[in-house]
């Protein structure tokens, strides 16, 4: 990042000089630094942009997972708009695109939006609902289980026949052991293992064994714009050849031709006839393609 010192104070009688720009790192801004950010760049920290050029651009792909660059501007936004939508804000970690802008840090380190949204995720997890059941359950049985042994040890206090010490011990143990279900946990596991092997067969891949139990009672799926829940490339599935020119009569010689690539190579997808359509589609899209 480039900062802009202030300039030395000069005696009474002395103007003071112009503030000059350095180079310094990163890690070495402070709130209320001034910085100077141009294309290519990443942002250092949380900044207000005080002046920028016209067509300023960032991508904050990093941080809304939107692959398309917005704009931004030096003059304040309207009351209640919320802090990822100011266009007179830039964020650490994302990137200027095109033009420069002068800025002031507002934010740095774990204060910056990006350090809060990683810190919310190291925090502790919350347990699922269905720990909450099994946790619920084994309480339950472990009240049930001492009960049963206190009274397994009243009934041989209060027996006539006399037991010594190690036979009532024995008999305890047994009626409180017994209560123990064994069999809960191996029964979990394996349900939790049939479910994932569903999910696996339908391209689901689950990454703790316990969230397939959450997943199981979802009932709305909401899926977000590509780059959030897909890898963010865009390929070409169907393809719609120009049909050829027209006969003398008007009459179009031939209708449109659709095209299904589903992953298949393109040369083996469309026949040697249709190759010319096929140049003429690519120069077209070439010349029309805006990307950069």
């Amino acid at each position: 990042a480039r900062w802009a010192a202030p300039p030395p104070l000069g005696g009474p009688e002395e103007e003071p000089s112009e503030a000059h720009v350095v180079d310094v790192d990163p890690l070495d801004l402070v709130v209320g630094d001034i910085i100077f950010l141009s294309a290519g760049q990443r942002v250092p920290a949380d900044v207000r942009i005080v002046h920028c050029s016209d067509g300023m651009e960032v991508d904050n792909s990093a941080l809304t997972g939107e692959a398309l660059p917005e704009a931004r501007v030096s003059h304040p936004e309207k009351p209640g708009v919320a802090l990822t939508e100011a266009r007179c804000l830039a964020f650490f970690g994302t990137t200027v695109l095109k033009g420069s802008a002068t800025c002031v840090v507002f934010a740095t380190g774990d204060r910056t939006f990006l350090g809060e949204v990683a810190a919310s995720m190291q925090g502790a997890r919350r347990p699922s609902s269905l720990e909450v059941q099994v946790a619920h359950f084994v309480h339950l049985t472990a009240a049930a289980a001492i009960c049963i042994g206190l009274l397994v040890l009243g009934a041989n206090l209060l027996s006539k026949r006399q037991r010594t010490p190690a036979e009532i011990l024995e008999n305890c143990t047994t009626a409180l052991f017994t209560q123990v279900p064994e069999g809960l946990l191996p029964t979990v596991t394996f349900s939790l293992m049939v479910a994932s092997k569903e999910m696996s067969r339908r391209q689901v891949v689950v990454k703790r064994l316990d969230a397939i139990e959450t997943l199981g009672c979802v009932s709305v799926f909401c899926s977000d714009k590509t780059g959030t829940l897909t890898t963010g490339a865009m390929t070409v599935q169907d393809l719609v050849l120009p049909p050829p020119p027209d006969t003398a009569d008007g009459s179009p010689a031939a209708e449109a031709e659709i095209v299904e690539l589903r992953g298949g190579a393109l040369r083996e997808a469309l026949p040697e006839s249709s190759m010319a359509a096929l140049h003429q589609l690519c120069v077209a899209g070439s010349l029309n393609n805006a990307a950069q």
